[in-house]
């Protein structure tokens, strides 16, 4: 059965403003170093990052892993937080939230990109604006890597910092499922359950749009990403928002939205996600981030999306 990528939702790009992970140029995307601070992230007793003992029950009014990130016009979502220690928080996003190039169908490690430094991205229940601190974009770049190669094609993470004003209200909690319980470090299955979570505004606030589940479809690129399916695909303003593996894991970020033409002429809409391991490591073994940086955790996930 034939079957071919589709230039999608396109009225809707504008509102997206991060760039196209540019798995094929008819891929649309869905996107819309150390703080001080005087007590643990999120204010709790421990200050080993990522121990649950570390935070007390979430609110929808905490920096949590789901809110809204835009910087230069672009508006995506943010997936996990990570931290490499006790005095500095980062929250992720997809890195083609920060270029300029966004849907130009221009390979990633030849896009312009928003400084690392620039200081200027909202986050949603913050008071005080982010900083990028990490882009795979930008690193590849400096690494050389070969535009077209798998890493160029998919990885699509990138890291921004949270004002220390604002750690006393961060929360590893996400918003719908809760979790993460642990980052998966081995590669998921075709076929295993996936739950994915988007604040896009084409979603009008509505839990039973943000919050979505599904499967794996497809592993792409070497074990770069993921191609899932979920009972209502991400949109534009979805991208970089946290996916979670069957069993509450951190798994993928969301980073493009594909639709093909497949019997019947019924279009099929899945998601691209980025192998949020093979993505953290990247940052890390080329040296672009603190080798202790970890994702923060959650021990409770509630997979029906009503948390």
């Amino acid at each position: 059965m034939n079957r071919w990528l589709v230039f999608v939702f396109l009225a809707f790009l504008s509102a997206c403003g991060g760039s196209s992970n540019s798995s094929s140029s008819n891929a649309a995307n869905e996107s819309d170093t150390s703080g001080e601070m005087t007590s643990s992230p999120g204010g709790g007793n421990a200050s080993v990052p990522g121990r649950p003992s570390s935070f007390g029950v979430p609110v929808a009014s905490q920096i949590r892993p789901g809110v809204e990130i835009s910087a230069d016009g672009s508006g995506c979502t943010g997936n996990f937080l990570f931290s490499p220690n006790a005095q500095t928080v980062y929250i992720g996003v997809a890195a083609h939230c920060f270029s300029e190039d966004t849907n130009n169908g221009i390979d990633p490690c030849e896009t312009n990109n928003l400084p690392i430094g620039f200081n200027q991205v909202v986050i949603e229940n913050a008071t005080q604006p982010g900083e990028i601190v990490y882009s795979s974009w930008r690193a590849m770049q400096e690494s050389g890597e070969t535009p077209g190669s798998d890493a160029c094609v998919y990885n699509d993470f990138a890291l921004v910092k949270i004002h220390p004003d604002d750690l006393a209200n961060i929360h590893p909690a996400a918003f719908a499922f809760g979790g993460p319980v642990s980052l998966r470090t081995d590669l998921a299955a075709v076929g295993d359950d996936v739950f994915a979570y988007g604040r896009s505004s084409l979603h009008f606030g509505l839990r039973t749009l943000e919050a979505k589940s599904g499967s794996i479809t497809g592993v792409s690129g070497e074990d770069w990403a993921y191609q899932i399916r979920t009972d209502n695909p991400g949109v534009p303003g979805d991208s970089g928002g946290p996916i979670f593996g069957p069993n509450g894991e951190a798994l993928a970020a969301l980073s493009v939205l594909s639709a093909g033409v497949g019997g019947l002429n019924v279009i099929d809409v899945s998601n691209g996600a980025v192998n949020l391991d093979r993505a953290l490591r990247y940052a890390i073994d080329g040296g672009f981030i603190n080798a202790n940086t970890k994702v923060l955790l959650w021990p409770d996930f509630y997979p029906a999306g009503d948390f």
